[in-house]
């Protein structure tokens, strides 16, 4: 079983050094001002050139590119050691712009267990201490229990986009399962080296349905967009703040776009755990005796009193 994340993720080999500035002059002096005109410019030299730590970072040269089986057998190796995923201390944030206006919800708390084999979902969020939602996702199926109002809301494929702040286990597989999933292997998939990317553009009868970007540096999936019927961006995930967990390289922060419907989720992760065995009771609805029951595949999303409904 791989462990837990320990420590900063911020390497030594990456911490922003400035030159360090002549010894103050005998007497306690300060230094002379124009050594602290070199400093302050060291600063902003910095600042400008953006990266890790608070400042300066440098990426480096973007190393020779390498070939798609060679992409491909890297992100297939590392998708092997990491089958299930479990979190106590991450976070949710969701927005929504409205008419223009953007609506921020209040970050929660959530404790997560994800399934790739199953696919199973479980999701808790809380806010200080209280439980503000639980939602248990198999495959393509969700119940979603809204204690605030004793409400069980549930429904398959099409009610998922009458809640756009849900996610799936299919598509949490997208982020974490292997090339085969996403598609990286397809015969009609193909590669285009860019510059700072990979990129594949996957495709199913002739239409794309999605193109997934791989870092060429870190050779990490860094951005997965999906696309609808008509070829518009339907769904876009950003990967970010990677960091060995065991010995596989995990994001901890994905940022999920719904660009149709306006939404936004951060997801932040604290402690994920990879590989821990997870009963399959997680994923199983338990009885709510007078909870009143919603089911969206029959009925409209107004019925939900949670969601501003009668």
């Amino acid at each position: 079983m791989a462990g837990g994340h320990s420590g900063s993720r911020l390497k030594p080999a990456h911490r922003c050094q400035l030159p360090p500035g002549p010894p103050a002059e005998a007497g306690g002096g300060q230094a002379r001002p124009a050594a602290r005109t070199l400093v302050l410019l060291a600063v902003i030299t910095g600042l400008l050139c953006g990266g890790c730590g608070l400042f300066c970072r440098r990426l480096g040269p973007v190393p020779p590119a390498l070939t798609r089986e060679e992409v491909v057998s890297t992100l297939q190796a590392r998708a092997r050691g990491c089958t299930t995923v479990t979190d106590a201390s991450a976070s949710l944030r969701v927005q929504f712009e409205v008419n223009g206006e953007v609506q921020k919800q209040p970050t929660l708390g959530i404790l997560l267990a994800f399934d790739g084999l199953r696919p199973g979902l479980w999701l808790r969020g809380e806010k200080l201490g209280q439980k503000i939602f639980t939602l248990r996702a198999g495959a393509d199926y969700f119940w979603l229990e809204i204690p605030d109002t004793q409400e069980v809301v549930t429904g398959g494929p099409a009610a998922y986009g009458a809640i756009p702040g849900l996610v799936n286990p299919y598509e949490v597989m997208l982020w974490f399962g292997s090339p085969d999933w996403v598609g990286l292997t397809w015969p009609a998939t193909t590669m285009t080296v860019e510059p700072e990317h990979y990129r594949f553009d996957v495709a199913v009868g002739g239409l794309p349905i999605r193109s997934v970007f791989v870092d060429r540096r870190t050779v990490t999936v860094s951005r997965i967009v999906s696309y609808d019927a008509f070829r518009r961006p339907r769904t876009e995930v950003l990967m970010e703040d990677y960091d060995e967990v065991g010995a596989v390289q995990f994001p901890y922060r994905l940022t999920v776009l719904r660009h149709q419907e306006g939404c936004r989720l951060e997801i932040r992760l604290g402690r994920p755990r990879l590989n821990k065995p997870i009963e399959a009771s997680a994923f199983a609805p338990p009885p709510r005796p007078g909870w009143r029951h919603i089911d969206l595949d029959h009925e409209p999303i107004t019925s939900v009193k949670a969601f501003g409904g009668q």
